[in-house]
């Protein structure tokens, strides 16, 4: 490990990266940090490379978003880990590597010859993390799963939609992200732990066990008291803390509890005469009542649009949450202002907006050091001039599909 430097406070570490869906927040976060991540890819690209949406919508392997945003900060290379040449490249890169992500199902590693055992056989330091839907071990270790299988058998699934209703899997990949940062934690932990003992180790991390996490306190509860948690329903606004407003253009959600705040809203209201009494500073008293509440709150957001209404609600120290679109998002002035978003180049798509570290260092600026990877982009600086296969050697794994 060489000591950081300007490219980043990981710079000086290697990962290598055989991850999917399930664990490319992780490799990501090490590579927007300034360590060498390298992709490894199956020769033709990473399946991944197919999920849409497509740059200027032409199903291209070289414009798929998703890629794109998972794999920004990488080199990548491509590698058939099913043949004996290709699992000898690997243990070859192995060598020089930090960290091995991957995330095949149990036991497909071992059967290549490239688990944790064998590749600490050959680096000892080595961190070799998994990060699969139920883990390394238990009866349902073999079982194959994906975002929506875990998060339902996480517990999570079954508290989510309407009372009554049919359960609601979350949008995007909240499990899987939930469960990729933290192997990353634990991976860095390992690193920490390896400067001290000089051995690396194997981190097993579980997405449906992530799941569970993500819920605040619902399965721990159920663990210690036996009881089950219910769902909330938002069907019917109660003044409650879950409670959406429709505003011109979207919703917002009041989070009134203490006293000084409903006495704040009542002023922006115009302080009707039915809502004064001081028996409504009780705030169960104003969710039995709220029929008479909700009127005078939907009809002071029908005048606002959402982004007005929360810097109003701000300016009277009101918590007032617009419910902001992907597109309020990354147009907001709050995003612009701490750069999350910044410029690539891709010698494909071409300039384009790419999201940046989501960790600030002072000491470091975050920035964009390269464009996801051209399927095997990098075989001949890294297969060639790191491993010194020759033009004819690599020629050959070609031919033979190894690359």
């Amino acid at each position: 490990m060489a000591p950081p430097s300007g490219e980043g406070i990981l710079a000086g570490f290697r990962v290598l990266d055989l991850a999917d869906e399930k664990g490319l927040p992780c490799t990501k976060f090490f590579a927007d940090l300034g360590a060498d991540v390298i992709k490894v890819e199956p020769p033709g690209g990473d399946p991944t490379r197919a999920r849409p949406p497509f740059a200027g919508d032409v199903a291209d392997r070289e414009r798929s978003l998703y890629f794109l945003h998972w794999n920004a900060n990488k080199r990548g290379i491509t590698l058939d880990l099913e043949t004996p040449d290709g699992q000898a490249l690997f243990r070859q890169l192995a060598r020089t590597a930090d960290v091995v992500v991957e995330t095949f199902n149990p036991g497909v590693m071992a059967r290549w010859g490239l688990d944790y055992a064998a590749l600490a056989a050959l680096n000892p330091g080595l961190v070799v993390t998994s990060v699969t839907v139920f883990g390394q071990t238990g009866p349902y270790r073999d079982y194959r799963g994906d975002e929506l299988v875990a998060f339902a058998l996480g517990g999570l699934m079954a508290l989510s939609g309407e009372p009554g209703g049919p359960p609601v899997v979350a949008p995007g990949d909240l499990a899987s992200g939930m469960a990729s940062l933290h192997a990353a934690l634990a991976t860095e932990v390992a690193l920490f732990h390896r400067a001290t003992t000089g051995r690396g180790q194997h981190v097993d991390a579980s997405v449906s066990e992530a799941a569970a996490h993500i819920g605040g306190y619902v399965v721990p509860f159920y663990s210690y008291h036996h009881q089950k948690p219910v769902r909330t329903s938002h069907a019917e606004r109660t003044f409650e803390l879950h409670d959406l407003y429709p505003c011109r253009d979207g919703w917002a959600r009041f989070f009134v509890l203490p006293r000084q705040h409903w006495l704040a809203l009542l002023e922006w209201i115009g302080n009707p005469p039915e809502l004064c009494d001081p028996l409504f500073e009780d705030q169960h008293l104003r969710r039995e009542n709220s029929d008479l509440i909700n009127p005078y709150v939907e009809a002071l957001c029908r005048r606002y649009a959402k982004h007005d209404l929360y810097l109003e609600a701000q300016a009277r120290h009101l918590a007032v949450s617009p419910m902001n679109t992907p597109a309020d998002f990354v147009e907001s002035e709050q995003t612009r202002a701490r750069a999350v978003f910044l410029d690539a180049e891709h010698p494909v798509v071409g300039p384009y907006r790419q999201m940046g570290p989501l960790h600030k260092y002072g000491d470091f600026p975050a920035r964009v050091r390269r464009a996801a990877p051209l399927v095997g982009q990098h075989n001949a600086e890294i297969l060639g001039g790191e491993l010194g296969l020759s033009a004819d050697e690599l020629a050959a794994l070609r031919a033979n599909r190894v690359i």
